[in-house]
């Protein structure tokens, strides 16, 4: 035996001398202390590993909930000025309209005004318009 390292190692019954065993026993043992200092080392890499990797999990979930904050945000300041577009062009068109049957008489005549003229019945051809514009608005506009 030359005393490298041996890669197989012969059934006990097969070892025909005390310096032979003696030979495959420290060359077993530095092979098994060899395994064990390389899976120490490799449980201290994975254990820095793993570190890393939850703290990056951590930031990405925190930036991640930042993002859907940000995007929901800005998506609700956005659905905002939209409301207040169409509330304000079908106030403005409501009011319009108002005027011009002042001048030409309101429908089912000047009987109705009154009627016509109420709170409630202004909000509601207000809510109604509004509907209206934004229904035309999205058939148009297919960004959903």
């Amino acid at each position: 035996m030359n005393g490298g390292p041996i890669t197989k190692y012969p059934e006990y019954s097969e070892i025909s001398s005390r310096s032979d065993m003696k030979m495959y026993y420290e060359s077993a043992r530095k092979e098994i202390n060899n395994y064990k200092q390389a899976a120490k080392s490799a449980n201290i890499v994975s254990r820095d590993l793993a570190h890393d990797k939850h703290a990056a999990q951590k930031e990405a979930k925190a930036a991640g909930r930042q993002l859907v904050q940000l995007t929901k945000k800005q998506q609700a300041t956005n659905e905002a000025k939209k409301a207040g577009y169409w509330s304000g062009a079908s106030t403005i068109g409501v009011t319009i309209l108002y005027e011009t049957w002042k001048v030409t008489g309101f429908p089912g005549g000047n009987k109705w005004m009154e009627w016509w003229n109420h709170e409630a019945i202004y909000g509601v051809m207000v809510w109604v318009s509004t509907c209206t514009l934004a229904f035309f608005y999205r058939a148009a506009h297919d960004d959903s």
